[in-house]
């Protein structure tokens, strides 16, 4: 039988590091090209750069340049594609549906299958890395903690794998070499995710916790990133999706793709391992609502040094990936994804009362008037002031019927809308910026959402919310409720914990998963999306015309991603996922 995983030869890995090097403290190093197994593990900087290697594909999911540019934004349909949009598009693949778990043709469902290789790759560097290491010159001391490090990373892209496709095979410390033929069966998800519990407790009394690394080791994994890690992983199991959800599941598949009946004991994990980092008092929402409303929000993306609500930095270099990638032509941007208005309209009014409740105070004539103040940190839309390289200061952008910005014939997909968040709001772009792969807000709701399944909407799941729309800048309202319904049964509150995650985590990788372990993809994840096109009226103001773009499509299959046929081919004992 041929091999299940495909083995990565170490020179190819050295050659695609020195060519494909992140930057930022520790990733800043070089690494050499032309290496072999035994020059490697010799020296001891080249053992660090091996290590790096395993680091440097840490954002692989949550990179916006992936989809052919389109990014998960677009595959979790909160933004629409306006570039590279071709029949053949990795992104117009995914959301027309046409996705499927044939990747032979090059030009098709390359990202699926990167789904699965990208993190096996790196699963067999974390086991050759652990095999090889001891024999290197470094200290015992410094040995253990990478040796930590490694294991984390390697939950870490296991974590990935689950949440994509239900159990997996999992290799242990097994580094398989290229003449063996591997029969390898997925594991149970509950198998899955007691591995990976494990994994990230034991590494979690191994490792530093935040503010034990030298300043230039910033974006190494601590203690807190591996409890973070165990809280994504255990409020996904609790999560219908995966804790005995799915009744159209039957046969042998069912305990690989989750757990076969629910238990409510599973939220109470869940809330348990947010709890406790909670309780590490490392961490804190960056809040800061006198500069301005929100503005606490908006600088939490820019800043390494003092930024206490960042768990697991993406490391990335001073630059404009962001800003190139979703700021109109008029700013310098190629505008590849652009948020969609049902995504706008998900924002509440700054008294956090939604804009359908007539109490909301919300205008149809100044749509954004008013809002969230994580609209106006998110979003950029007609009149939004940003900095215009040509006058030095920031001008409003203008997003009318065929300006530079706006609806044309030659954009019909531009949506009127501009992605703000995480960019930098004055010129350069050259900010210490780091991807949120976990940051503290998502902890604090993972601990609402969890505690609110198994207890119901107590006072610390209130709180919780509160916390998140204070530091948003919303205003508290005479009772200090920040918009929040008093006295919500359990359902209303699920429904406020998912409306906020939705706001709060916007453009981070979690729609895309969320969807689908509420067992709401057909809900949240299929539709068609609209824009808006905005007129100048004669006498002043604008009119707004929506219209159709593209119809998203999602479909009960799509809940676990296709295995690759080819993987599946090469061990038949592979069982694929349901309706593929």
């Amino acid at each position: 039988m041929k091999k299940l995983i495909i083995p990565v030869n170490l020179l190819l890995i050295f050659v695609w590091l020195n060519a494909c090097k992140k930057s930022g403290d520790f990733l800043d190093k070089k690494t050499s090209g032309n290496l072999n197994e035994a020059s490697t593990f010799s020296d001891s900087a080249k053992t660090m750069d091996f290590l790096t290697g395993i680091y440097a594909d840490i954002g692989f999911s949550f990179d916006p340049g992936r989809w052919e540019a389109g990014g998960h934004p677009v595959v979790s349909n909160e933004s629409e594609p306006l570039r590279y949009v071709g029949p053949q598009n990795d992104v117009v693949i995914m959301i027309g549906g046409a996705i499927s778990s044939q990747t032979t043709d090059a030009s098709k469902n390359v990202q699926i299958l990167n789904n699965w290789l990208t993190p096996y790759r790196n699963i067999r560097r974390v086991n050759l890395f652990l095999s090889k290491v001891d024999a290197s010159p470094l200290s015992p001391e410094l040995r253990a903690r990478l040796k930590a490090e490694a294991r984390f990373l390697r939950a870490w892209y296991y974590s990935i794998l689950l949440k994509c496709y239900g159990g997996i095979p999992l290799i242990g410390d097994k580094v398989f070499t290229p003449a063996e033929n591997i029969v390898l069966n997925r594991a149970t998800y509950e198998e899955c995710v007691n591995y990976i519990v494990k994994e990230c407790d034991e590494a979690a009394t191994l490792l530093p916790a935040k503010g034990e690394y030298a300043p230039g080791d910033y974006g190494r994994i601590t203690s807190g990133a591996c409890l973070a890690l165990k809280s994504r992983v255990l409020l996904y199991a609790a999560s219908p999706l995966f804790n005995g959800g799915r009744p159209d599941v039957s046969g042998d598949i069912k305990p690989i793709v989750g757990y076969p009946a629910f238990s409510a004991d599973r939220w109470q994990k869940a809330a348990a391992a947010a709890e406790r980092v909670m309780s590490l008092s490392l961490y804190s929402l960056n809040e800061d609502n006198t500069t301005r409303p929100g503005y606490g929000f908006y600088k939490v993306f820019q800043v390494r040094a003092g930024n206490d609500e960042y768990i697991l930095p993406g490391m990335r270099a001073p630059g404009r990936d962001l800003e190139g990638g979703w700021l109109p032509p008029s700013r310098s941007g190629n505008y590849s994804s652009v948020p969609t208005q049902a995504t706008v309209d998900m924002f509440d009014m700054i008294n956090g009362k939604p804009i359908t409740d007539p109490a909301s105070g919300y205008d149809p004539a100044q749509p954004y008037k008013n809002r969230d103040p994580r609209f106006n940190n998110s979003i950029l839309y007609n009149g939004a002031p940003w900095f215009f390289a040509s006058t030095n200061k920031k001008d409003p952008i203008n997003v009318t019927v065929n300006s530079n910005d706006g609806w044309s014939v030659s954009r019909p997909a531009t949506t009127g809308y501009y992605i703000r968040k995480m960019l930098y709001e004055d010129g350069s772009g050259n900010t210490e910026r780091c991807w949120p792969l976990i940051r503290y807000a998502e902890i604090v709701l993972n601990f609402a959402e969890a505690t609110n399944e198994y207890d119901g909407p107590v006072e610390p799941v209130y709180k919780a919310l509160r916390d998140i729309r204070k530091r948003a800048g919303i205003d508290p309202g005479a009772d200090n409720g920040y918009g929040l319904k008093a006295g919500m049964t359990k359902d209303e509150m699920r429904k406020a914990i998912h409306h906020e995650r939705m706001i709060e985590l916007m453009f981070e990788e979690h729609k895309l998963w969320d969807a689908r372990r509420w067992l709401r993809g057909e809900e949240l994840l299929r539709g068609m999306a609209q824009g808006v096109k905005v007129t100048a009226k004669a006498g002043g103001g604008f009119n707004y015309e929506l219209f159709d773009i593209r119809q998203h499509v999602f479909s009960p299959n799509f809940y676990l991603f296709p295995i690759p046929e080819g993987e599946v081919s090469k061990a038949p004992s592979l069982k694929q996922n349901p309706g593929w």
